[in-house]
């Protein structure tokens, strides 16, 4: 492979990255970063590939829910994420209530990021994760609500995953495989924002313009957006465009400022529409 084609693969990768924005989607739902356009992280579980052993029946006669489950997999997967993403093979839909250890395949031709789906459909206990090169994460999780994971297929493919349920936790998991259509790389301008590992109010506020200018290139419109408050919240009709946008100019510094500037853990989901205040923040404010 060429030097030009291992760049432009890195370049994808590190847009894709910063667009996996790590997330628990739960019920209820409380998002940790204030972004329009997110997919869900990792937190929980990963699941996915060709093997699997552990929690789930098959019977002679199958269980009404496992066909369910089965039977709206594609469905479940696919409604995970923009909309612009697309189902590559067949997703599985499983029902399970203990611990499984699963294997995740190689990513099919094409797809380039994994996605899993769990609702917790009978009782209530703790759901833990552990896969290498990741700290154990653990979820408590009753009827009805829902943990969910995606990634880029470089994190998880050939990965074994264990996935521990502790509690009378019954489960609907479904997984499967997603192909994003090509995003850019960062552009120059936000390489150059990013590559000292800070960025500025001027930066960030710069970058957003780049986003806006961006998107009427491509005949959309971020409509009026208050630049005011801590963090931006840009949000658009078309999160194809939205999304290759952020990818050239806004995700990367997005992502940095918000890391620069964290929640205390008595927010009550108010925190980046504060206004921002320069005075109070001397090292980010130039």
């Amino acid at each position: 492979m060429s030097t030009s084609t291992n760049r432009d693969t890195d370049d994808r990768d590190r847009a894709l990255r910063a667009l996996l924005v790590d997330t628990v989607e739960r019920t209820p739902r409380r998002p940790r970063r204030w972004r329009a356009t997110t997919i869900a992280g990792a937190v929980v579980c990963v699941l996915g590939g060709a093997a699997a052993g552990g929690a789930i029946t098959a019977a002679a006669s199958p269980d009404p829910a496992a066909v369910e489950a089965q039977s709206r997999a594609a469905t479940v997967v696919g409604g995970v994420g923009p909309s612009y993403l697309r189902v590559v093979g067949t997703p599985v839909g499983r029902i399970g209530s203990s611990d499984e250890t699963i294997s995740v395949g190689p990513a099919p031709a094409r797809a380039d990021t994994f996605t899993w789906v769990a609702t917790c459909r009978t009782g209530r206990g703790e759901v833990t994760e552990r896969r290498p090169g990741a700290a154990a994460s653990t979820v408590s999780c009753t009827a009805g609500s829902t943990v969910s994971g995606t990634y880029p297929s470089s994190e998880v493919a050939g990965h074994r995953i264990r996935l521990a349920v502790a509690g009378d936790l019954g489960w609907t998991l479904s997984y499967g495989w997603l192909r994003t259509p090509p995003l850019p790389g960062a552009s120059a301008a936000q390489d150059q924002a990013t590559e000292d590992g800070v960025v500025t109010r001027s930066e960030y506020l710069a970058a957003f313009d780049r986003l806006q200018g961006c998107m009427t290139a491509r005949g959309e419109s971020l409509g009026r957006i208050p630049r005011s408050s801590l963090f931006v919240a840009p949000t658009a009709h078309d999160a194809y465009v939205f999304d290759w946008c952020s990818a050239s100019e806004w995700s990367a510094v997005d992502t940095l400022w918000q890391d620069e500037h964290p929640a205390p853990a008595s927010d009550d989901g108010s925190w980046g529409s504060q206004p921002y205040d320069p005075a109070s923040d001397p090292r980010y404010a130039g």
